[in-house]
């Protein structure tokens, strides 16, 4: 499904990726460097995307306007990445190896530093001051995200409140800045809400599918050992909800292996029996399924388009995502 969105925005996820390049110059050689090494990773330009069908489905007429906030919201999302790499202490991001693995973690946090920097200039000199108040305070949640996350780790008594309230700050606020400025750029004030909310729940979407695919994915596809959350110490949503019916010995286990130094690839698969046997993946699909139909209906009066089409099987697909 997303890469007949990808082909349909063709022409203006290059002119993206132009920006992007273009925007990376600096005469410290490893700024470019590791930028560029970390954006060619990939991924899918997913809030990209979703920055130009909000544009698009709100008139389209500041086109290029609408590419330097797709392009912002990237850069953003590439800085947290970095930093999230040096937090976690991760080896592998998108099936490479992590930048601060090859750069040091300094280097990586100080060019996701670059990276927010860049964005703020690139907003103040081409996008309207509104835009930039969203984006502002997408990235004061992104830090209070992955803060509150850190303070979470390695906590058995995670509730469902705690969970979103991470998932909220590290994933969908971004995710909701990115639709709602699509319709900021060309001046739609009848569907700002509509997107506002539509991202946001497409970003909830988004984040407890990921979780699920951390318990039940490919590796060659997700680019990420599975189980790689529960070694970080991250307890999100199908673990959540196993242990509210977990037995009081079962809970005892979870968190003896959530707090053992020398974890082991048993060791995950003990807790994903646990998991599995309190059908905690089928509880999680169904609050994505949900999520989704409440991201379809914010939009549900929309002008009918093709962008809208396409932000309705954007919804679906996180909805019906083979696990």
């Amino acid at each position: 499904m997303i890469n007949r969105v990808i082909s349909y925005l063709k022409d203006e996820l290059s002119d993206v990726e132009k920006v992007l390049n273009e925007n990376l110059h600096s005469t410290i050689k490893i700024i470019p460097e590791l930028s560029s090494y970390i954006l060619e990773a990939g991924g899918k330009r997913f809030r990209p995307i979703l920055t130009l069908l909000s544009s698009r489905i709100c008139g389209g007429k500041n086109a290029d306007r609408a590419k330097i906030a797709a392009a912002v919201v990237e850069y953003i999302h590439t800085a947290t990445l970095l930093h999230d790499d040096v937090v976690d202490e991760s080896d592998t991001r998108r099936g490479r190896k992590a930048a601060n693995r090859i750069w040091g973690n300094q280097a990586a946090i100080l060019v996701g530093d670059f990276l927010f920097a860049r964005s703020f200039f690139m907003m103040t000199e081409n996008l309207p001051p509104s835009a930039l108040n969203i984006m502002s305070d997408a990235c004061v949640n992104l830090a209070e995200g992955e803060i509150y996350q850190l303070i979470k780790s390695y906590d058995i008594d995670t509730t469902e409140e705690d969970y979103y309230k991470i998932i909220f700050g590290k994933t969908a606020a971004l995710i909701k800045a990115a639709c709602e400025v699509g319709a900021v750029i060309e001046d739609n004030g009848e569907l700002r809400g509509a997107l506002r909310t539509y991202g946001e729940e497409i970003g909830y979407a988004f984040q407890i599918s990921d979780d699920i695919l951390d318990i039940t994915g490919d590796p060659k596809n997700t680019g990420k050992p599975v189980g790689n959350d529960f070694r970080e110490g991250k307890v999100t949503l199908p673990l959540i909800f196993a242990l509210q019916k977990a037995s009081r010995e079962e809970k005892k286990k979870v968190r003896e292996l959530l707090l053992k130094e020398d974890f082991e690839d048993k060791d995950f698969q003990t807790v994903k029996e646990i998991i599995y046997k309190y059908r905690g993946i089928e509880a999680a699909k169904q609050r994505v399924k949900e999520h989704g139909e409440r991201a379809v209906s914010a939009i549900k009066t929309a002008p009918e388009s093709r962008e809208k089409e396409f932000l309705i099987e954007i919804a679906n697909f996180l909805a019906e995502r083979e696990y």
